[in-house]
């Protein structure tokens, strides 16, 4: 069994992974969504049984709201929900300077800038031993150089390769820390939807195809790319997971280039597409993050692309018309709402004229779920 679920996250990205045996489930938990979006993950936990509420890992991508919002409420309510992890990947203020390390509890220089009074107390407060034990309690980077060897084998077998971010990403993010923190609205107390309008996006409007008719793929397609530049998009966490010969690409909000240099490093992938089947658009289907280099690098039939297209309006049509053009026959592509930002990939002749499939949840509150060994 391996089964990914894009939970409905609003805007954001809430991933629920699960797989096993048969006998008994392991679960990975990418994001949580915006505070707004949180309701919906904590029924999804309560659903379980309470002896069953085990999380292997929990990965907080980055720093933005529609990513760690929601993972502040769930931190906030581990305790009174049952809920355990064995791991946390997240790269707090200590890892953005290089050789930086998760201090002891007693460390006076535990908090740092505006974050350290949510985030980094409530992991701590999970047990500062589990906060990126896969790194030594160091950053979660990419190595300069070299073949990309997995970074972690979590227990049941699931393996995972990190592709972003590069030290240089992080670099980046160190003197504007405490400005991106205020942007996202990660404050004692939980972030709000009205916090996103000041996420450091650059977003172009929308191209006419974008919203009215039949979009022209074609033409969407050879629009020119504009790398995002947003700075806490470039230090997202961004993983190749490996289960039982299945493989699926976690892009969290990473840019598209990093993306494209981690891909040719992986090993035996020097020259050609590799083989996956599934990769989560980066940034939710930005035109930024989804370059047809990237797309062209890689061999999938399922895209998942998980926002219901507040504030930003994505996924772009730039970034879906790439997909339909460079990823081969057959692509399917999974959002977790409908939404006016992505119902025109519907109709049937578009379908039919460019060979794809589009699913989208019954329901707007069930999001969408592909199960990768069916």
């Amino acid at each position: 069994m391996w089964r990914i679920e894009l939970l409905p996250a609003e805007f954001g990205d809430a991933i629920w992974i699960e797989y096993g045996d048969g006998q008994r489930a392991h679960r990975i938990l990418i994001d949580c969504g915006t505070s707004a979006a949180f309701p919906r993950l904590r029924e999804r936990i309560l659903a379980l049984p309470e002896d069953d509420r085990h999380f292997e890992l929990l990965v907080v991508t980055h720093v933005d709201v529609d990513h760690i919002g929601g993972s502040l409420d769930l931190l906030r309510e581990r305790e009174s929900l049952g809920v355990s992890f064995g791991e946390i990947w997240f790269n707090g203020y200590v890892h953005l300077t290089p050789g930086g390390t998760v201090p002891q509890p007693e460390a006076a220089d535990l908090l740092g800038p505006l974050q350290g009074e949510a985030l980094t107390e409530l992991i701590v407060a999970n047990g500062a031993n589990k906060w990126n034990a896969a790194a030594g309690g160091g950053a979660l980077v990419v190595p300069a150089a070299g073949p990309l060897q997995p970074l972690r084998q979590l227990p049941g077998g699931m393996q995972l390769t990190l592709l972003s971010p590069t030290q240089a990403q992080l670099d980046r993010l160190q003197p504007r820390w405490h400005a991106a923190c205020r942007k996202a609205g990660i404050v004692p107390g939980a972030a709000t939807a009205a916090d996103a309008r000041q996420l450091e996006e650059d977003e172009e409007p929308a191209e006419d195809d974008d919203l009215l008719g039949d979009p022209d793929v074609a033409r969407l397609a050879a629009m020119p790319f504009k790398p995002d530049r947003a700075i806490p998009n470039g230090s997202s966490l961004a993983l190749l997971a490996e289960y039982q010969g299945r493989r699926a690409l976690l892009t969290g909000d990473a840019y598209a280039p990093v993306l494209v240099d981690a891909l040719a490093r992986l090993p035996g992938n020097a020259a050609g597409r590799l083989q996956l089947d599934a990769v989560k658009l980066s940034h939710h289907g930005s035109r930024g993050n989804t370059s047809a280099d990237l797309v062209r690098a890689v061999d999938c039939r399922n895209w998942l692309v998980s926002t219901n297209g507040k504030i930003f309006h994505h996924p772009d049509g730039e970034a879906i018309a790439r997909v339909l053009r460079d990823g081969g026959a057959g692509v399917q592509l999974h959002f977790n709402y409908r939404s006016e930002c992505n119902e025109m990939w519907a109709a049937l002749g578009l379908q039919r004229k460019h060979g794809y499939t589009a699913r989208y949840p019954a329901n707007e509150g069930e999001g969408v779920c592909l199960d990768l060994d069916g």
